[in-house]
């Protein structure tokens, strides 16, 4: 999954959301300001930041090899000087990914779960991008890659990462069905379990129509009646209320967190089901799938 945001002026503050959950008083924020020329990717795993560097000069080595000063590179306003091979020279110029040492600069630790960051580019001129979202497959490391390369010289690039507590993320892909559009799936409302006010909403499913909203606990990408199954059947399928929809095909169900096993920091996979006798094939459809990380 790759976000990219490129510059539009010196200075620019620009946000990247990715999700559609507001940042809470739980949201843990870590900063970054560094001196970049050409492309590198600051990892960040758990306690620890490493620079993965590929073209031109490496975070604050330009012109090193000729006596300009090291800039360091900041995290959360402590000066950190990674080392590096410094092959051929200390610039570790067009080094092809190579890495610089790692250090333990993020407290408390990122969290070792499957969580959505937000980027938050603060100063730039090139581009900033999310080039990994932490998940189990990945060693749960966050990947930020900042691309100064088109422009000649360095300069300061500043952001920050937040780890959102809660967030509703849509995932895999529906097809058309008889409306002549794509049924979608998103979470509404409140993500705290504490909350009353959270439903899903299933758009663009043909009208008046009969459906089920179901959910598991992991993703999946399977060949269903007219579309995809995007839950793990093997994770364990959970039936939840039919719901028809409405003349305009749009479906909706309110979650009773009472009724539901839900905990905090949960992360679950809901879809939609849906007949259509009119789209031909099997006579039904589904919609994309969300996955929802809840707070408490």
């Amino acid at each position: 999954m790759k976000f990219s945001i490129p510059g539009s002026g010196l200075g620019a503050l620009l946000v990247l959301l990715a999700g559609t959950a507001p940042a809470s008083s739980q949201t843990q924020v870590v900063h970054v300001r560094a001196w970049i020329d050409g492309y590198s990717e600051l990892t960040l795993t758990g306690a620890n930041v490493q620079w993965r560097h590929f073209d031109f000069a490496a975070p604050g080595r330009l012109n090193c090899n000729t006596g300009t000063p090291e800039e360091p590179t900041l995290v959360n306003g402590v000066a950190w000087y990674p080392t590096w091979p410094d092959v051929p020279t200390c610039e570790n110029r067009f080094c092809g990914g190579c890495l610089s040492s790692a250090a333990a600069l993020i407290s408390p630790p990122l969290p070792p779960v499957d969580y959505l960051p937000r980027l938050v580019p603060l100063l730039y001129r090139g581009e900033v991008t999310l080039v990994e979202v932490p998940s189990a497959a990945n060693g749960f490391r966050a990947v930020v890659g900042l691309d100064d390369s088109p422009i000649g010289g360095a300069d300061w690039y500043e952001f920050t990462l937040e780890v959102l507590p809660c967030f509703g993320l849509e995932y895999c892909t529906s097809t058309p069905n008889s409306s002549g559009a794509a049924a979608i799936l998103q979470v509404a409302g409140d993500l705290s379990l504490s909350g009353t006010s959270t439903s899903l909403q299933a758009l663009d499913c043909p009208a008046i129509r009969p459906g089920i909203f179901f959910y598991g606990a992991g993703p999946a990408n399977i060949p269903l009646a007219n579309g995809r199954l995007c839950i793990d059947p093997f994770s364990g399928l959970h039936r939840m209320q039919a719901v028809w929809t409405d003349p305009t095909g749009f479906a909706e169900l309110p979650l009773d967190f009472a009724a539901l096993p839900f905990t905090p920091d949960d992360t679950w996979y809901f879809q939609y089901w849906f007949r259509d006798p009119a789209g031909g094939g099997t006579g039904s459809n589904l919609t994309d799938a969300v996955r929802v990380r809840f707070c408490p």
